[in-house]
């Protein structure tokens, strides 16, 4: 495993831990925030009741991001290989490239979309469609034995004192 290609895995991950960071922080920071990362008008307007579609919904999203970042980590060793390692990244490579290239598709029709948020968002999504990509790479190529891998979370432990 060369390490520029674990770098775009990485740097997939670290999207996606940023994302968690986002969403999870968006719920605390409030409505403004909502608006500012473009939200749908009627979770802006269920933060200002109190209902429990953004926080609900903020936390799932949090929770499906951060199950990319730990596909991504596990891809490099970092952490052990979850079930369907190899699907669930070829899934989320596929979702995020599919969701950065139809930015320039749907914004024929919707100039509003022609913004420094949504450029920025697609050009992020991009890196991470190729990160999670490189990650399905490297998880194809590398074997299946776990005991290859190193594992930050599953240390042996005979040389503790």
């Amino acid at each position: 495993m060369k390490v520029s290609s674990t770098r775009w895995v990485h740097l997939a991950m670290l999207i996606a831990l940023a994302g968690v960071v986002i969403h999870v922080g968006a719920l605390f920071a409030g409505p403004s925030w909502l608006e500012f990362f473009h939200v749908p008008p009627s979770v802006v307007a269920s933060a200002r009741e109190g209902t429990w579609l953004t926080p609900v919904g903020g936390l799932v999203i949090a929770g499906l991001i951060g199950t990319c970042a730990f596909y991504a980590a596990s891809a490099v060793g970092m952490v052990r290989r979850p079930p369907l390692q190899r699907l669930g990244l070829v899934v989320m490579a596929t979702i995020c490239l599919v969701r950065a290239l139809l930015l320039p598709v749907l914004a024929v029709r919707r100039p509003e979309l022609h913004n420094t948020f949504e450029i920025v968002a697609a050009v992020v999504w991009l890196l991470a469609g190729v990160g999670f990509s490189v990650g399905f790479r490297i998880a194809k190529m590398e074997p299946n034995d776990p005991s290859r891998r190193p594992s930050l979370i599953h240390l042996p432990l005979d040389n503790v004192a």
